[in-house]
């Protein structure tokens, strides 16, 4: 398996075959995350992106997994910026709210997130 150079995966050890079988799984085993250093929070403004925010903190688009990985309560990446509802229905089965769900969900605008300080900017100051 072969990673673009500064892949988050780019690292990442690779599952081997044990000597009591002869098929093994060809993958990837989990990528370790990193412990981002909380910096900053940032109230979600709409129609943001991660991409954008990283843009604006570091001045790198690509770093979007920085802030992603200093808010591990959230298991994918549009879960910061956007949410869902389910449907709700009286104990009689009628519609009392249709959710979000249909919409794709809604933006969580003033939701806060953490803003992590970026890795290579901890080497510089002896962190």
């Amino acid at each position: 398996m072969a990673f673009f150079k500064g892949s988050a995966y780019e690292f990442t050890p690779l599952f081997e075959a044990s000597d009591q079988s002869t098929k093994h799984f060809r993958g990837l085993r989990a990528r370790a995350l990193r412990k981002p250093i909380p910096l900053l929070e940032h109230s979600v403004e709409i129609r943001q992106r991660l991409d954008s925010l990283a843009h604006e903190y570091y001045a790198e688009s690509r770093d979007w997994r920085w802030i992603m990985e200093a808010n591990s309560d959230v298991l994918f990446p549009e879960d910061l910026l956007w949410t869902t509802t389910d449907p709700t229905y009286d104990e009689h089965g009628t519609l009392i709210d249709e959710g979000t769900q249909a919409e794709n969900g809604k933006e969580r605008a003033g939701h806060v997130i953490i803003i992590p300080q970026r890795e290579n900017l901890n080497k510089g100051n002896g962190s």
